[in-house]
């Protein structure tokens, strides 16, 4: 199992397209499933990858880490070799229901599932479930907001994305963003 991982690790390194990367992972089943409309970041291929489901419409940043094992008992049973921690290692799926987007820099811990409709914000770190329709930042991670609102609020142009082939964007939209941006950093008088 070790050499397959690595094997895939490899293979997923050599790709710079983040869709090659996807279709991959789906096409070799290295996930325990993989729904329609992914988009799988991660360059390397985590420990236990069949402990992980995507289900539809997910997008994991190429720099999250999502883990489904932590080796703290052994740790404890050093520190504390009277006591029965179990195993040296305690193994925990990981479920990103539909419509989920992980930012980048993000950790997801196992035993933990992200309800359909959610948003992780960069840099969190999931070590609990995040119900659905939520909003989750921070570290450890908590609800800050409801993924309708923010939909809500995205189409009223309260807040742009921009998204442009090959990440070219036009000058004339460069400059009239910067407008804005100092218009919004003016000084009161």
């Amino acid at each position: 199992m070790r050499r397959e991982r690595l094997k895939h690790s490899l293979r997923l390194l050599m790709m710079r397209s983040i869709r090659k990367r996807t279709r991959y992972m789906k096409e070799n089943k290295i996930l325990g499933a993989m729904g329609e409309n992914c988009v799988w970041g991660p360059w390397l291929v985590p420990l236990y990858p069949k402990l992980i489901k995507l289900h539809n419409n997910v997008r994991v940043h190429k720099s999250v880490t999502i883990s489904t094992h932590d080796v703290i008992n052994g740790f404890l049973k050093d520190c504390k070799p009277d006591y029965d921690f179990g195993g040296e290692e305690k193994i925990g799926c990981v479920e990103l229901m539909d419509n989920v987007y992980i930012g980048m820099n993000c950790v997801i811990m196992p035993d933990v599932r992200i309800g359909p409709n959610c948003i992780v914000t960069a840099g969190s770190v999931v070590t609990s479930d995040i119900p659905e329709n939520s909003i989750a930042s921070g570290n450890p991670a908590k609800v800050i907001g409801k993924f309708d609102m923010y939909l809500a609020l995205r189409r009223m142009g309260k807040n742009q994305m921009v998204a442009f082939k090959n990440q070219e964007l036009p000058d004339a939209l460069a400059e009239e963003q910067w407008v804005k941006f100092e218009k919004k950093h003016e000084p009161a008088e």
